[in-house]
């Protein structure tokens, strides 16, 4: 006697490989999320603190390039004079060894880039000429310049110290660039303070909508008094510059993501013009724009918030933590902080959409999902009739002998099914009893009445 379940269970197996029908994908439990966090964390703490290596051979071609043309020189002569400087500076920045050699030019280094970093205002501007937006950003930018006189002229006086070395053929020992640095680090802190009281009493205006609404979060978070009490101490404020360099990397994850979210972008459009000319109207491109920026928004928003929190607060609580453990720790803060933004996000997305997890799947994904469920009920309607009419179960089989003739490889669990129907239909015409089957029973039946 034929068993219809087990039948019905192999047929199944036939019709969903030739179906194309998909398992179902797991459900993403917290353990998994987290462990995706935690690798996010490490590759991109390493881009965002890498990314400086990356372009650092490419600094003297662009500087050059910059400074081509300026008193009628020619790339190579600027190249030449560039090489000279970099050689002058190394002598004069020569240590008892190579290591220290190294630590000296770091130091110097460090001292030019905070020098960069200062505001600064060009005192030959005509502001008769600027409107009122220009005016405000000159006057705000005079005002802060004074806030790093100090600085300024700790740092003057080093590259002066540098070029009498340069000149006289003498070099700078390791202890006098380190006093320096230490001094301008002191006045930039200083000048920090100063800013961070002025941005937070109005002194210095916003000149931006952006600007506007940063100031306006920032005294209603209480973020000038964080700042302010962290910039009281050197730690502190070591611990605030470095989180600001993740700060700075959001900008880099923004356009990180952005690229990886236009492959899921262009295959929405594509599902939509594919359903537009089987006329039916669909609308997943403008969803997945939609779903894109608040993934990109939000998760970039989440990085700039929680590297600056985290970043400064165990920067300043941590003894000895340093500057590049300070920046990781920040972007790792920051990489938790756009994870929950994400997640927050999220819950509002699927509110408005009335999916589950909108965010987390893709409109293609979400498509394929639907196409496969599709497939599955006509697989088991497929399978359900196969099990009632041997003439259907013998056009599966002979599909799926066609199927892996042309070359389409079958799993072991289709070809068990198939050899157990197979061996089935063998038996039968051997002469073992087997239970027709209703469909085909019915079908004789009204054959029957019809001679």
């Amino acid at each position: 006697m034929a068993e219809p379940n087990s039948i019905q269970t192999q047929n199944l197996v036939l019709t969903n490989w030739l179906n194309g029908v998909q398992a179902p994908a797991p459900e993403p439990t917290l353990t998994n999320e987290l462990s995706a966090l935690g690798n996010e964390a490490m590759v991109g703490s390493a881009f965002i603190l890498g990314l400086p290596m990356f372009t650092m051979p490419l600094k003297k071609p662009i500087n050059t390039f910059k400074q081509m043309g300026k008193d009628g020189k020619s790339y190579s002569e600027v190249w030449k004079e560039l090489s000279d400087k970099t050689k002058s500076e190394k002598a004069a920045l020569k240590g008892n060894n190579i290591w220290q050699s190294y630590q000296n030019r770091g130091m110097y280094k460090q001292i030019n880039r905070m020098g960069a970093e200062i505001p600064s205002f060009d005192p030959n501007t005509d502001i008769s000429k600027l409107n009122s937006k220009q005016l405000l950003k000159y006057q705000n930018n005079v005002t802060k310049s004074a806030y790093y006189g100090d600085a300024k002229r700790l740092i003057e006086e080093t590259k002066q110290m540098i070029e009498n070395a340069k000149r006289n053929g003498t070099t700078i020992s390791k202890e006098q660039l380190k006093t320096q640095l230490n001094k301008i680090r002191e006045a930039v802190r200083t000048g920090d303070a100063k800013l961070n009281t002025a941005m937070k009493n109005g002194v210095i205006k916003p000149t931006s909508w952006f600007g506007k609404a940063k100031h306006q979060v920032k005294l209603k978070t209480g973020g000038y008094k964080v700042n302010g009490e962290l910039l009281k101490t050197a730690r502190g404020a070591s611990a605030l510059k470095g989180a600001s360099k993740c700060v700075k990397g959001a900008g880099w994850m923004a356009v990180i993501q952005g690229v990886m979210e236009i492959p899921d972008i262009i295959s929405a459009y594509k599902i939509d013009k594919a359903e537009e000319a089987e006329g039916r109207k669909s609308n997943r491109g403008n969803k997945q724009l939609a779903k894109s920026a608040v993934k990109v928004g939000a998760g970039v928003l989440g990085y700039a918030a929680g590297a600056a929190a985290t970043g400064a607060i165990v920067g300043s609580v941590v003894p000895g933590i340093g500057n590049v453990a300070g920046a990781v720790i920040g972007f790792v803060g920051g990489l938790i902080g756009g994870f929950i933004a994400t997640k927050a996000a999220g819950k509002i997305m699927d509110a408005a959409t009335g999916e589950k997890d909108s965010l987390d799947k893709s409109e293609a994904q979400i498509y394929a999902e639907e196409q496969n469920k599709k497939s599955a009920q006509e697989a088991e309607q497929t399978a359900k009739l196969a099990a009632l009419s041997t003439e259907m179960e013998d056009e599966i089989l002979a599909a799926v002998k066609e199927s892996v003739d042309s070359g389409n490889e079958a799993p072991e669990d289709v070809l068990n099914a198939y050899k157990y129907l197979i061996e089935r239909r063998e038996q039968s015409l051997e002469g073992t009893e087997e239970e027709p089957r209703i469909l085909d029973t019915l079908s004789n039946i009204i054959s029957f009445g019809q001679a």
